[in-house]
């Protein structure tokens, strides 16, 4: 059973690790110097104390397999800034042996349910990545036809909700 929880500090060891293994394809396929497989265990502990980030920790049967992170009140690639009540999608990832379970599908739900005062919600992506694609599709999320070209092969696509 999926279920999230507000990450905590004893979290970011673990969040970390698994970042580096989720992210390592992507990085090794577009090397974006923005990607998060080169983030470290101090940058997922800085967000935790930002007013402007909401991290959660994603739980399957009682293990940790994921993170997901919104931001609000903040600047996005595709915006300059968010009005009250949106939010940014900034990162989500799994385990790459529990990807493909639906689980990131369940917890983009159950964060959403805490964000009582949502009134849109984005989200961007690499825009070749057609799992992604489905994913965010699953949960209510319409491609904008907004693209950005970030470095070298990679262009984000911007989906809302």
């Amino acid at each position: 059973m999926v279920t999230i929880r507000k990450t905590v500090k004893e979290d970011a060891t673990v969040l970390s690790k698994i970042q580096k293994e989720a992210f390592k394809p992507l990085y090794e396929r577009y090397h974006d110097e923005g990607s998060p497989y080169l983030r470290s265990e101090r940058d997922i502990l800085v967000r935790l104390d930002r007013d402007d980030s909401q991290y959660y920790t994603i739980m399957d049967n009682g293990q940790i397999v994921g993170g997901i992170l919104y931001k609000h009140n903040c600047s996005t690639p595709f915006c300059e800034m968010l009005k009250d009540g949106e939010y940014y999608l900034c990162r989500i990832y799994i385990k790459p042996d529990a990807q493909g379970k639906q689980i990131a599908r369940t917890a983009i739900k159950l964060c959403e349910e805490n964000f009582t005062d949502a009134t849109k919600y984005f989200v961007d992506f690499p825009e070749d990545l057609e799992m992604n694609r489905r994913c965010y599709e699953s949960v209510g999320f319409t491609d904008t036809g907004k693209r950005l070209k970030v470095e070298g092969n990679l262009t984000l696509a911007c989906f809302t909700k």
